[in-house]
């Protein structure tokens, strides 16, 4: 059974932005913001403990169709949501995520397959017309990705508080067994009403200072998606070899037979 709903993770909706870090000083990115970015203060907020889990089917039914069933762990916490990501390439409202409870560290999708199949269908309006429970029942886990680095709010004199990561990211794909890691700059901005400027300048300041960050299309999970996907394996030289020496021999046998015809 899920514990319930102990608080919602977020009390507004969040812009959440990833880039990639291109030159990896963080002392280096913090001054360039705290300098720029002169009626806000920058105040290291804690060490980021967290394990995120994305399950999927094997075939990967759920995630293909921009489906993520999710669930974070935390020290204190553990939980599942669901993630809707649409097409569009852009950061703000490209995801719809719906909050499912609070569960224990082990749970499992298939230990929620009722309670998790409704969510979908609410999330999706009812579109699907498979089976979701059994869809459910037969997830596990797909890609996990242990998360550590620091956490810093960044706070305007207006009230308005955002919040900055330098992630450390250990993604293991349960599929292949491939593991890969990757730094990624965060930066979660509520969309609260009356506070389109306070957003607008950290976002300002991000791309006219700090050339070190380079912004992404994608969410965590799609980079470290991308990241441990199965590899094209690479051909054998030899047999590139071989290949090429019997094509040239094929052509030297056309233009043999040809110059034979002419005579």
């Amino acid at each position: 059974m899920f514990l319930g709903d102990k608080g919602r993770p977020t009390e507004y909706k969040t812009q959440r932005l990833n880039f990639d870090i291109i030159i990896d000083n963080e002392r280096m990115t913090l001054h360039k913001l705290s300098t720029k970015l002169g009626f806000f203060s920058i105040v290291y907020a804690g060490r980021i403990r967290e394990i995120e889990t994305i399950y999927d089917t094997d075939g990967n039914l759920l995630t293909s169709a921009g489906l993520l069933i999710r669930k974070k762990t935390f020290p204190e916490r553990t939980y599942f949501s669901l993630v809707r990501i649409s097409s569009v390439s852009t950061g703000q409202d490209r995801e719809k995520k719906s909050f499912l409870g609070e569960c224990e560290p082990n749970d499992q999708p298939s230990d929620f397959p009722v309670q998790i199949a409704d969510e979908i269908n609410n999330v999706f309006n009812n579109l699907f017309t498979i089976n979701l429970v059994d869809v459910v029942k037969h997830c596990k886990p797909y890609i996990r990705m242990e998360v550590g680095g620091n956490r810093y709010r960044v706070v305007s004199g207006t009230g308005y508080e955002a919040e900055i990561e330098f992630e450390s990211v250990l993604a293991r794909n349960a599929k292949n067994g491939r593991k890969e890691k990757v730094r990624i700059f965060s930066l979660k901005l509520p969309l609260i009403a009356g506070y389109e400027k306070e957003r607008q300048q950290i976002l300002d300041a991000i791309d006219r200072y700090c050339k070190e960050l380079d912004l992404l299309t994608r969410n965590r999970f799609e980079i470290c998606q991308a990241l441990t996907k199965d590899r094209v394996p690479k051909e054998n030289p030899e047999v590139l070899k071989q290949a090429k020496g019997k094509k040239k021999d094929k052509k030297k046998n056309n233009r043999e037979e040809q110059e034979g015809q002419e005579e």
